[in-house]
C-alpha cells in the first residue's frame, strides 16, 4: 500500500503538489487503475499528472481551461480518460491516450488531442460532477443554480470511426 507520507524521505504530497512550478492545487484524485498516477486542479487554470514515484516534475499538463479548476475525477470504466471542470462553466473529458496525437490543422483549431469533449450545457458555475459507475461514459454534474444534467457523450466521441459496426444495411447488388 502506497504512503503518502514517509519520514522516511520526509516528504509532504501536500506540500510538494501545492508548490510545484506555482501550481496551487485546489483539488486532486487518484486515478483508480494505478496507485501512482494523481490528477490535479490548479489556480493557475491548469490540470497536471504526476507519478509520485517521482513528484518534482509532472507528467502531462492540460491547459485548455479558462478560469481556475476546482474538480478532477477519473473515469471508473476508462483507466486513461479523467474529466475536470473550472469557474467557466465547462466540463472537460480528457483522454491520456491521445496525447501527442497527430491532428489536422482543423482539428487542432478545436483543441489538443487529449481533449475528447466539453460539455458546456450549464448556464452556472459546475459544483461537482460524478462519472456513472456501472454506465459507460455517462456523467452526471450539477451547477450552482441547482440544475443536474445527467449526460453522455455520442459514440463517435469516444470510438475511432475505424471501430465503429458497419450499418446493418445490407449491401446493394447490381
Amino acid at each position: 500500500m502506497p504512503v503518502l507520507f514517509s519520514q522516511e524521505d520526509e516528504i509532504n504530497l501536500a506540500s510538494v503538489l501545492a508548490t510545484t512550478e506555482g501550481h496551487q492545487v485546489n483539488c486532486l484524485a487518484f486515478n483508480p487503475f494505478n496507485e501512482w498516477v494523481v490528477a490535479t486542479g490548479s489556480t493557475d487554470k491548469t490540470v497536471k499528472l504526476f507519478d509520485l514515484r517521482k513528484i518534482d516534475t509532472s507528467l502531462h499538463t492540460f491547459d485548455c481551461h479558462k478560469e481556475e479548476v476546482f474538480q478532477v475525477g477519473w473515469s471508473p470504466k476508462n483507466e486513461t480518460v479523467l474529466a475536470s471542470c473550472c469557474l467557466g462553466r465547462r466540463l472537460m473529458v480528457w483522454d491520456l491516450s491521445r496525447i501527442d496525437q497527430e491532428q489536422t490543422p482543423e482539428d487542432a483549431e478545436d483543441g489538443p488531442p487529449e481533449l475528447m469533449f466539453i460539455h458546456g450545457g450549464h448556464t452556472s458555475k459546475i459544483s461537482d460532477f460524478s462519472w456513472n459507475p456501472c454506465e459507460d461514459w455517462v456523467v452526471a454534474s450539477v451547477a450552482e443554480d441547482n440544475i443536474l444534467q445527467i449526460w453522455q457523450m455520442a459514440e463517435n466521441i469516444y470510438h475511432d470511426e475505424d471501430d465503429l459496426p458497419i450499418s446493418d444495411e445490407p449491401a446493394k447488388t447490381s
